[in-house]
């Protein structure tokens, strides 16, 4: 009896593996992955090796608060973002939600490494609420407008690459995975990338201890996402089909407080230097108001430069797989932190290739 090597594997992300002593095994590995599969074979190991080759169909569903850090408006060619910008905007609220699915296709290259490539399918919504106020230069607020909430939807498409290593010891297990994907969306002209890092341990727990194919093994973990390249972009969209009344408010709101102001200006109490400030206050918002409504920005199609990052970037991962035989495998995970969420359920379908004799 030979000791055994502690390795390998579980499905899709995961993997564990019992280890105990066996006798070595002489027969011919049969599939034409992984590479050492028959070192493996040798050591009396391959039964515990999953199929090499696996298909995945997911249902995605993410939460996210993100953070806009610029923001750059040009109607017509003009830039407006001396009056618009992300200060004056102020935006107190912006998040995204997305459902959708995922396929991945995936080989275990190695004993301990699995590669994949995957495609997304999303439908969303971006859930964005502002208002929108402007300051003189000393600090203090002129003109500023009621809240505004706007839900916009799109639809999505993701695709991306991934690898995933994997160690495991007496059914314990660890695994680290990384991806990249790229989103392209009809609001953006240009496509987003994604990076992903994540880590989970966990245990497998036999279910039958006749069947050692049923199983199943919880795990926790930690992962990490954000914007890759994240130099902001570019889009075009019309303002008032996202906020329909923002133009009859900000004229309203501009013309109430001209009007509060010159009520002040005009009663025979207020000092001189009081008036004056009014006036150039007065001024200030005549200017904003005069440019703002001349720019077409209300009627017309704008374009924008925006740039977004996370707010926060980390969740906490609670998961398990769910192996019913050797072929098919089902998964579940939640992910949480104060300003994510995401769940993702699916089904895994493993086959192998065999040699040519």
């Amino acid at each position: 009896m030979k000791t055994k090597t502690h390795l390998l594997l579980i499905a899709l992300i995961c993997g564990s593996l019992t280890s105990f002593a066996q006798v070595a095994d002489t027969a011919t590995y049969p599939y034409v992955l992984p590479i050492w599969g028959q070192k493996v074979q040798d050591k009396g190991m391959a039964d515990q090796l999953q199929l090499p080759f696996g298909v995945n169909a997911n249902y995605v569903n993410a939460f996210m608060e993100l953070d806009i850090t610029e923001f750059q408006l040009l109607v017509g060619g003009k830039d407006l973002s001396g009056i618009i910008n992300t200060e004056t905007l102020n935006f107190t609220s912006v998040s995204a939600t997305t459902n959708g699915s995922n396929f991945r296709a995936d080989a275990w290259i190695l004993p301990f490494m699995n590669v994949y490539g995957m495609l997304s399918i999303v439908k969303g919504t971006t859930n964005v609420s502002l208002q929108p106020t402007w300051k003189d230069a000393v600090g203090d607020v002129i003109l500023q407008l009621p809240e505004f909430s706007s839900i916009v939807e799109f639809d999505a498409l993701a695709y991306g690459a991934g690898t995933t290593l994997i160690f495991g010891w007496n059914g314990y297990f660890l695994s680290t995975d990384i991806n990249y994907s790229r989103t392209e969306t009809a609001l953006l002209e240009e496509q987003v990338g994604y990076l992903t890092l994540s880590a989970r341990g966990g245990y497998r727990f036999f279910l039958n201890k006749k069947n050692e194919n049923l199983f199943i093994a919880p795990y926790v973990g930690m992962m990490y996402r954000d914007f890759v390249g994240s130099h902001g972009s570019n889009g075009s969209i019309g303002l008032d089909e996202v906020f329909p009344e923002l133009d009859e408010s900000f004229n309203n709101k501009a013309n109430e407080a001209i009007q509060e102001n010159q009520d002040v200006i005009d009663d025979p109490n207020t000092s001189l230097a009081d008036k004056i400030k009014l006036e150039a206050r007065n001024q200030a918002i005549e200017e904003i108001q005069d440019r703002v409504n001349d720019s077409g920005v209300f009627t017309t199609e704008i374009n924008y430069y925006i740039k977004k990052d996370l707010i926060q970037t980390v969740t906490f991962q609670f998961g398990f797989n769910f192996q019913i035989n050797r072929n098919w495998m089902l998964r579940g995970e939640y992910g949480v932190s104060d300003s994510q969420r995401f769940l993702m359920t699916g089904v895994q379908y493993r086959f192998g290739v065999k040699k040519k004799s």
